[in-house]
């Protein structure tokens, strides 16, 4: 894999190439599309109502993603991937009944799948901004 030398090259790089950070983007899409879906059945209102209410969702979790600053960012994605350690521990030793070692080495391979993830999620949202606001 040949690594780009100059700083040309890598501005010449495209922003959305494939990488961690659009998994969360459309994990993140589907959140509120679902959301969207759940408020609008609940309330008991039709598909369109849904893809406007998840519209608004999308927007305002944009609108906060976009003003936070980068130690809130980090310390919320450290908590999301502390709890999914837990979570990914506990479902394999409680349901599925394996050891507590291969427990904890699935737990660590998705802590670390998803704070790459987070990481990469913030990289991409920095190269947006520069590319949109030309910086």
């Amino acid at each position: 894999m040949n690594l780009p030398s100059t700083e040309t090259e890598v501005r010449k790089q495209s922003t959305l190439r494939l990488r961690a950070g659009l998994l969360l983007l459309v994990g993140f899409i589907l959140m509120c599309a679902f959301g969207g879906y759940f408020v609008a059945n609940k309330i008991g209102l039709g598909w369109g109502w849904a893809i406007l209410i998840a519209v608004v969702i999308w927007v305002g979790i944009g609108i906060v993603l976009a003003r936070m600053s980068a130690k809130v960012y980090y310390g919320l994605a450290l908590v999301v991937t502390l709890l999914l350690a837990y979570l990914v521990y506990d479902f394999v030793t409680a349901a599925l009944g394996w050891s507590s070692t291969i427990a904890a080495v699935l737990g660590a391979v998705a802590t670390a799948f998803l704070a790459f993830t987070f990481h990469d999620f913030q990289r991409l949202k920095s190269e947006l901004r520069r590319l949109v606001y030309r910086e």
